[in-house]
């Protein structure tokens, strides 16, 4: 957890306001402007929600997230929230977002970590906050709204369990059907770890945690990062945060875990060393993954003075290939979104999109309710 001097995050308050829907084309990586427009009433302002895709039906799932509290004076308020609300991305960009009720016991949580499995249709949760850290794994399933009513159950699991933590990343291996969280924080110190969860859907065995030791040394950020997945080489790409352990610092570093979903040999951290312009150090930014193309894609973010709004692209990221190239990408967009932090971002292979919601920025004492959609 970050102590900065010269640093205020502001405390996130209960406000019902209209998202906006902003939608940003880039052709040949640069492109015309966003264009925001009006749509129903969705999620509360709040701070970092868990939000999965579907990239069957192109639906967003987005779960809790926290109202009120200040995780950065140790403080993890009350307002730990426990709904779901599902959004429909329209081919334009627009999401008309609808409130979910599922059955079961929910769970409260906020700064967790989800995955999300197309072919159960089930959205896996691990850990966050829950009036302090939590190591417990939850699975939504009929997450996307068909086949049948959405119901939370929370799994019974083996081995472990992880210790508990918050803003860990987690990837998932659909052929696997494995759960790989790394690092984050346990409330009061940062973690550098990586654990595997079997079975991580429920299905087909007893879901059972086992920690990897991987070969090479872990990324030095370890909270507020990023991980994307490269299910193809089963890769797991590790970007910037927070070094808690060594000085208190932001990295702009790129790392990959080889074997990450803990089947078929050692895992190996290796530190990739891309050419062109760096971005800068910063955490608690988003990235996706555009598997097809082998390309990372990093916005937004902070490094204690500076909130990033900026637009980065790695390509070769996964190390396998060519020399990993960082390119910024975006820069003559006359209208931008706001820079950002601690929103949220997946990508719909289905439309090329990379679709981000909330965040904080530094025109208000709330996060932010948007979405915007990045077009390419």
């Amino acid at each position: 957890m970050k102590f900065r001097i010269g640093r205020v995050f502001l405390a996130c308050v209960p406000l019902i306001v209209k998202p906006v829907i902003g939608v940003l084309c880039l052709c040949g990586l640069l492109g015309a402007a966003w264009a925001q427009s009006w749509t129903s009433l969705g999620p509360v302002a709040r701070n970092d929600p868990a939000v999965v895709l579907d990239p069957t039906t192109n639906r967003l799932i987005l779960f809790g997230g926290q109202t009120n509290g200040n995780e950065d004076v140790g403080d993890p308020g009350n307002g730990d929230l426990n709904d779901v609300w599902r959004g429909s991305a329209a081919g334009n960009g627009n999401v008309t977002w609808t409130l979910v009720e599922p059955s079961g016991t929910a769970p409260s949580k906020a700064f967790s970590s989800a995955v999300y499995d197309p072919g159960s249709n089930r959205m896996i949760v691990f850990g966050g906050t829950n009036g302090g850290c939590t190591n417990d794994t939850w699975v939504l399933t009929n997450a996307n709204g068909n086949g049948g009513t959405p119901s939370w159950i929370q799994l019974s699991t083996m081995g472990g369990p992880p210790p508990a933590r918050e803003h860990q990343t987690a990837v998932y291996d659909p052929d696997a059907n494995t759960m790989t969280i790394f690092a984050g924080d346990n409330c009061s110190s940062g973690l550098n770890d990586v654990w595997v969860l079997s079975h991580a859907t429920g299905e087909g065995g007893t879901p059972t945690w086992a920690q990897l030791s991987p070969l090479g040394s872990p990324p030095t950020g370890n909270e507020y990062t990023t991980a994307v997945y490269d299910s193809t080489h089963k890769v797991m790409i590790v970007f910037g945060g927070f070094t808690t352990n060594i000085s208190g610092s932001d990295t702009n570093g790129v790392w990959t875990l080889s074997n990450a979903n803990g089947v078929g040999g050692a895992p190996v951290w290796t530190q990739l060393s891309p050419s062109g312009t760096l971005p800068g150090a910063r955490d608690a930014h988003s990235a996706v993954y555009e598997e097809d193309h082998n390309r990372m894609i990093v916005y937004g973010g902070e490094n204690g003075t500076t909130v990033y709004g900026d637009l980065w692209v790695l390509s070769d990221a996964n190390g396998l290939g060519g020399t990993p190239t960082w390119a910024q990408i975006g820069q003559s967009l006359v209208v931008y979104p706001n820079p950002r932090y601690f929103h949220s971002a997946v990508y719909s292979p289905i439309t090329n999109r990379m679709i981000v919601f909330g965040g904080y920025g530094v025109d208000g004492p709330y996060p932010y309710t948007e979405v915007w959609v990045l077009s390419q």
